[in-house]
């Protein structure tokens, strides 16, 4: 009797794991259409540092802010947390002067390597 529940679980987990690779291969067709159509340009790299550099601002004001809060009193952080942070801001401020110095060089090579990496990723989804 426990033998045949176990089969009768067993199958059920088969099955369902077949359903799901046929799905995942379905979408990763589907994905892969999308993408040959789909182009990245260089004003989409630009966009795309853009939006970064305006996410790492802000994750820096926080780090920032933390900091702050913590010399005030107003929020107090470990030793170990506040070492943290100071690294994570220090980090952040690195991250954030390399940004502004990007030349029309380096925007060409995040072009081409973008490109690369949507190349892989079709290659990838035509396999399946």
């Amino acid at each position: 009797m426990t033998r045949n529940v176990f089969l009768f679980f067993l199958l059920i987990a088969v099955v369902s794991i077949s359903a799901n690779d046929d799905y995942f291969k379905e979408t990763a067709r589907d994905r892969a259409g999308l993408m040959e159509s789909i182009k990245i340009t260089r004003e989409d790299v630009f966009a795309n540092m853009e939006r970064r550099r305006e996410q790492l601002g802000k994750m820096l004001e926080k780090a920032k802010e933390d900091l702050a809060d913590h010399e005030a009193g107003r929020s107090l952080l470990s030793d170990e947390e506040r070492e943290k942070t100071a690294k994570r801001a220090e980090i952040l401020e690195r991250k954030l002067e390399r940004m502004v110095d990007v030349d029309e060089r380096e925007i060409d090579r995040m072009h081409m390597r973008e490109e690369r990496r949507q190349a892989r990723r079709r290659s990838r989804s035509r396999e399946l």
